[in-house]
């Protein structure tokens, strides 16, 4: 990912502060994530990489993968800031208990990001719970989602709740451990 864009986060709960989602206006989420780094607000932009064919040349772009939403660590003081910026339209809600869910899925969806620097993810709208696995082996051990079946592959998916999205990424059955209901 490129580095001026998106530097590393750590996503970790802090006191005071809560994870949350910023709907922005819409093609302002990497001008707003700027704005964050320039006005000390921790916040995660998930990109996704896009590669297209021009004539003989390949264009690669990073695009936001929940167009639209950004992901915000504020307190109310944060949250004026934010604001300031004029490319917030709203801060959704989020529950004290919420925020554990919300950190867990971002942290997956970081790990789904990483492959995407390798190849194409998907997004696509909130899928209703199938079955859910634990990932074993490979880059996403460890790693929890909901499993779907397409073409011969297996597809699991990570839900990020607050949106109503999820990321996908095909894997092989040896590498997932289905979890007891």
């Amino acid at each position: 990912m490129p580095d001026a864009v998106h530097p590393p986060i750590e996503i970790v709960q802090r006191d005071g502060l809560r994870w949350t989602a910023a709907h922005v206006k819409p093609r302002a989420e990497k001008v707003t994530a700027r704005y964050c780094a320039q006005h000390d607000v921790a916040c995660y932009l998930p990109l996704r990489r896009r590669a297209q064919r021009y004539q003989r040349r390949t264009v690669e772009t990073f695009l936001p993968m929940f167009p639209g939403y950004l992901f915000v660590q504020l307190d109310e003081e944060r949250k004026s800031v934010l604001l300031c910026s004029h490319k917030v339209v709203s801060v959704l809600a989020v529950t004290a208990g919420g925020e554990a869910t919300l950190v867990q899925e971002l942290r997956a969806v970081q790990c789904l990001e990483q492959a995407a620097c390798h190849g194409q993810l998907t997004v696509q709208p909130e899928i209703v719970p199938g079955r859910l696995v634990r990932v074993v082996s490979g880059p996403f051990k460890g790693m929890m989602g909901v499993v779907e079946k397409r073409n011969k592959q297996t597809r699991v998916s990570v839900n990020v709740d607050i949106l109503g999205q999820s990321v996908s990424v095909d894997l092989d059955v040896e590498e997932l451990d289905v979890e007891p209901e």
